[in-house]
């Protein structure tokens, strides 16, 4: 009995985590979608303007580089990607300290899918 109860219990804890996961995800995409950044960007190699989130995540996956990538989602700019120039404040919706922290630990997260 007490063993089904574990069980049980882990299942739930589980589920909850994978559920909580998914909210996240969903949460990041709407923010990604609300700055526009998937004007630009996607999940795969398929959109030509700008690298994609996985290409991204794989080149910085050791996350040293993680608070040059805030400044970048921030400030826009050029020169840190090939061509590819990211629009500069007021051509797109502001992005705060906060806002960008969290897409770019949603973007190196990708890295570990």
């Amino acid at each position: 009995m007490k063993t089904t109860v574990l069980f049980l219990t882990l299942g739930g804890l589980l589920l909850g985590a994978a559920s909580a996961a998914a909210d996240m995800h969903a949460d990041m995409q709407q923010l990604a979608e609300e700055k526009q950044c998937l004007s630009c960007h996607a999940r795969d190699d398929d959109t030509p303007r700008a690298p994609s989130f996985n290409s991204i995540a794989a080149k910085y996956a050791d996350g040293e580089m993680h608070h040059y990538l805030v400044e970048v989602v921030m400030t826009g700019g050029e020169k840190h990607w090939g061509s590819a120039t990211m629009p500069e404040p007021g051509e797109r919706p502001e992005v705060s300290q906060a806002e960008a922290e969290q897409l770019v630990d949603w973007i190196l997260g990708k890295a570990m899918e």
